[in-house]
């Protein structure tokens, strides 16, 4: 746990769901230590993984009869869209929008650049992020935020040009692959970090800061240390997603790869309505367009082959770099 961190305000708590949720998480360690995912004995000493959850309503999980009640709570229907599944292997549409997005700067936050957008529904938690770290001594503003898919194409064929391919796909993704297309997701630094952020940020007073707090507000940091092999991207200290104040608690506290669990949370909601009729994921590419890259990390390969039936949320920590 980093030095320094403090209590969850009391406006960011939903006892509900989070007592619910901690509940399982404690119910089933022994159940995901004894699946060995990817040779791991012990999730409490092994950076990025965390237990498994089984189950649903009314099932058994280790062997205790359970009700799911986070199943039926707003943050986990997403009606706005927060937890849209953006990574290596899925991707947005190339024409997708965002519903709500507004100037930045306009809502009293500190940007690079005046054009820097973002969602209107994530301002008062950033915003509030950024009022409570001055009084800490940080000057927060943001250096990158949306970003359209022609933008990110444009950015990451800069990255190939400069680096290579193979280099700049552990720093860059690829067009429809950016969580800056939500427009919930932002590159930041601090008036008071002078080093270079691409390097010495998440060492900084300002990067230690954000990275104890930010989930306090909502925000994860997408790609923590370690998790490279899982995200395909590298550390970026400085690129911070919002999920919503409950699930980035649970991220923070358990200490999970924050794109592993909202496709195992999507993969689970699908499966919850597949008596219905399957429901696609808002925004998302169709099938056979370039989302379908191939993962490089066998260990995504390895999980996704050992999840039991019925429903699994395996939840798992990775690493990624700007992209």
């Amino acid at each position: 746990m980093i030095p320094g961190k403090q209590k969850i305000p009391r406006r960011t708590r939903n006892p509900r769901t989070i007592i619910a949720i901690t509940f399982l998480f404690a119910a089933t360690a022994a159940t995901a230590v004894a699946f060995g995912i990817a040779g791991v004995s012990s999730p409490e000493k092994t950076p990025g993984f965390a237990p498994s959850i089984t189950g649903q309503s009314g099932n058994m999980v280790a062997g205790i009869p359970v009700k799911f009640p986070f199943e039926d709570s707003e943050w986990f229907a997403d009606p706005a869209g927060i937890l849209l599944v953006v990574d290596r292997e899925t991707a947005l549409a190339g024409d997708y929008v965002p519903p709500d997005l507004v100037v930045l700067s306009y809502h009293g936050i500190k940007t690079k650049s005046n054009d820097q957008l973002g969602r209107r529904i994530v301002t008062q938690d950033l915003r509030m992020m950024f009022d409570d770290a001055k009084i800490e001594g940080h000057t927060f503003y943001i250096f990158s935020a949306y970003r359209s898919f022609e933008t990110q194409r444009q950015t990451y064929n800069y990255w190939v040009e400069k680096l290579g391919r193979a280099e700049a796909d552990r720093s860059s993704a690829r067009p429809g692959h950016s969580e800056h297309q939500l427009g919930t997701t932002f590159d930041i630094s601090a008036t008071d970090f002078k080093g270079d952020v691409f390097v010495d940020f998440g060492k900084s007073d300002a990067g230690i800061w954000l990275a104890a707090h930010a989930f306090e507000y909502g925000f994860v940091m997408s790609y923590p240390l370690e998790s490279e092999p899982i995200t395909g991207y590298i550390h970026e200290p400085w690129h911070f997603r919002y999920v919503g104040h409950e699930l980035a608690m649970i991220i923070h506290e358990k200490g999970m790869v924050p794109s592993v669990l909202i496709r195992e949370l999507e993969q689970f909601r699908q499966e919850n309505k597949r008596e219905n009729g399957t429901t696609p994921i808002p925004g998302a590419a169709e099938p056979g367009h370039e989302q379908q890259l191939q993962a490089n990390s066998s260990l995504s390969k390895a999980i996704q082959s050992t999840v039991p039936k019925p429903i699994t949320l395996e939840l798992l920590t990775v690493n990624k770099e700007d992209p």
